[in-house]
């Protein structure tokens, strides 16, 4: 699935973009970009099985967990962390587009 939109400001456009790069009966890699003020994982309340998240740029963000519960964040390009299943609403709380990659387990 790719879900595509158009983010315009100062001459710079970015695509809010979700898109599969690699799957096997072993595994999903699952690229992001996000514009600021846009979602970053996904689109609105949404769920993930236990995943590995590598973040490509700097992000500011926050992420709300089922339980309502909302954390901020603050991570460095090349940032890794290991993620339990979770349904989450996760926004791009920063001024600049983000980027990640989230690896899926399948099978596990």
């Amino acid at each position: 699935m790719t879900f595509f939109c158009i983010y315009t400001q100062a001459q710079t456009a970015v695509k809010d973009t979700i898109r599969t790069v690699f799957e096997n009966e072993k595994m999903k890699v699952t690229e992001y970009i996000s514009s600021p003020g846009k979602d970053v994982c996904g689109i609105g309340k949404h769920s993930h099985p236990a995943h590995l998240n590598i973040f490509m740029t700097d992000i500011k963000g926050s992420s709300t967990g089922a339980d309502g519960k909302t954390q901020n964040f603050d991570l460095p390009a090349g940032s890794t962390f290991w993620s339990e299943a979770d349904t989450e609403v996760a926004i791009n709380n920063g001024d600049k587009p983000a980027r990640l990659y989230i690896i899926e387990l399948k099978n596990q």
